[in-house]
């Protein structure tokens, strides 16, 4: 959920506004080496208090996460990485390579678009386990009674799990398996559905329509080099569907379903076109 900021005026005096202190990598990096022996919940509450100013990597995050004395810590440094998704990666992390020439960057394109039209079609019917933490901000304000509401930073209100099985290049939630076994109640709010793989061939074809892909940067992967690329792609153009549960109209609940415009960065192999990162969200 993007981030609230509410300002209340209540005779001629507003609240403050919270200003969340902006960190760099390598100054949370620094941080988390300075916290130790401090407690698992005074960490998380400093950790909801800053903001990155670069991407923190899945491997970033894995060796800071590993150094944390607790859940509360280690999930609060889960959000502010998750916050900081459509940034760019540290400077030192961008390898000094210059940006390939267009014929050159349709050519990775291509690659990538071969790749996913074999690979999505032969990959084997399977199951995986969705866990799906939801999150909120509460902006500062006042309830009906003139108290107080203090403000509260993207914190965790429900987890549930579900079985999904990939059948013949679609996604099904297995609502039998799901009986039962939720460690909270029901997820609701916006859903999202086709990250094994059928998302990735609609980004590609949303993306190529709406001819809004262009090249944004490279990043260093584990075994070499990423081609980055940004796309934009507006709702008209867009077969990306969003879901939200649940709208009462009528006194009777249902299903919100519209198709919804998004932009993000989609990071692949420059040699073989492999897809190794999507982000997307909407805009």
């Amino acid at each position: 959920m993007p981030k609230l900021l509410l300002v209340m005026l209540l005779a001629g005096i507003a609240l403050p506004a919270f200003a969340a202190k902006r960190v760099t990598v390598e100054e949370l990096e620094q941080l988390v080496a300075a916290v130790h022996g401090r407690s698992d919940a005074k960490i998380a509450q400093q950790f909801s208090e800053l903001e990155l100013t670069e991407r923190l990597s899945g491997v970033a995050l894995s060796r800071l996460e590993a150094a944390l004395p607790g859940p509360e810590s280690r999930r609060s440094l889960v959000v502010l990485s998750d916050v900081s998704a459509f940034l760019d990666p540290p400077a030192s992390e961008i390898p000094a390579t210059a940006m390939p020439d267009l014929a050159a960057q349709r050519r990775m394109m291509a690659l990538t678009v071969e790749y996913v039209g074999k690979t999505i079609s032969r990959l084997p019917n399977f199951f995986a386990t969705r866990d799906t933490v939801s999150l909120e901000d509460t902006p500062q304000g006042y309830r009906a009674d003139m108290s107080a509401i203090p403000y509260q930073p993207l914190h965790a209100i429900g987890r549930s799990n579900d079985t999904v099985l990939y059948r013949d290049g679609r996604e099904v939630v297995d609502s039998v398996a799901a009986k039962g076994k939720r460690s909270e109640p029901a997820t609701q709010g916006l859903t999202t559905t086709g990250v094994f793989g059928p998302i990735l061939g609609t980004v590609l074809v949303d993306a190529a329509q709406s001819g809004k892909l262009v090249w944004s940067h490279w990043e260093q992967g584990a075994v070499g080099p990423h081609a980055v690329f940004h796309y934009v792609v507006p709702k008209e153009k867009s077969h990306y569907q969003v879901e939200y549960c649940c709208v009462i109209t009528d006194n009777e609940s249902h299903v919100f379903q519209q198709f919804s415009g998004y932009h993000g960065l989609i990071a692949v192999d420059p040699v073989n076109g492999r897809s190794f990162a999507l982000r997307w969200r909407q805009i």
